[in-house]
């Protein structure tokens, strides 16, 4: 860990600003980049007065968007086109896809922002989201408020922790990933009760007509 922020954090004093968002910019896109300790570490340069507070959170959020807008487009040019032109082909394949398309549409849009919060998931959401079409204006309302909440937490964390911030982060990241866990599957199953209750009641409907 220490070798690791040591060496961000010549490339961001060394860069500035810059830096920071080309390395949100990167991790979200996929690279393989400690985004959550990123912001901490920000959090902590800015205790120490290299960095200055608001700045830092904008430019954190900033590169983090964009990042999540540019793979929702590359989602949705190119790996929507090719399930359409191909993904028939695959029989069981499509129809997962398919079927996968209208949960994303119906509750998926709540893994925007709560992925911010789980190592691992944050980086495929925007992609999966242009695969299947969710509408840009929901993609961006969701994700562009857990991307708000997501930098300005950490970033205050690491402001306010100051030299402990290394001691405590692991806690707190692994804490928030759970709970976040706990509540995308509360979502996810509340929205399978309701579909299979709204499935059950369109034949009594259509009968009563």
């Amino acid at each position: 860990m220490e070798e690791m922020m040591s060496s961000f954090g010549g490339y961001i004093t060394q860069y500035g600003y810059g830096a920071l968002f080309g390395l949100f910019f990167l991790g979200i896109l996929g690279m393989p980049l400690p985004e959550e300790t990123l912001l901490v570490f920000s959090g902590f340069l800015v205790s120490t007065g290299k960095l200055d507070y608001w700045p830092t959170f904008l430019v954190c959020f900033l590169g983090s968007v964009t990042a999540m807008t540019a793979a929702y487009w590359i989602g949705r040019t190119l790996g929507y086109t090719f399930i359409e032109r191909y993904g028939k082909r695959f029989g069981l394949g499509y129809t997962v896809y398919k079927r996968t398309e209208d949960w994303f549409n119906r509750v998926g849009k709540w893994a925007l922002p709560v992925g911010y919060f789980i190592p691992g998931v944050r980086q495929f959401t925007a992609y999966f989201a242009g695969i299947t079409r969710l509408p840009f204006p929901t993609f961006m309302l969701y994700t562009y408020l857990g991307g708000l909440f997501w930098s300005l937490l950490f970033v205050t964390l690491g402001w306010q922790l100051g030299e402990r911030w290394d001691e405590m982060f692991d806690l707190i990241s692994r804490n928030l990933a759970i709970v976040c866990l706990g509540l995308l599957a509360i979502v996810a199953i509340w929205s399978y009760v309701r579909h299979r209750v709204s499935v059950a009641r369109k034949p009594k409907r259509e009968e009563s007509q």
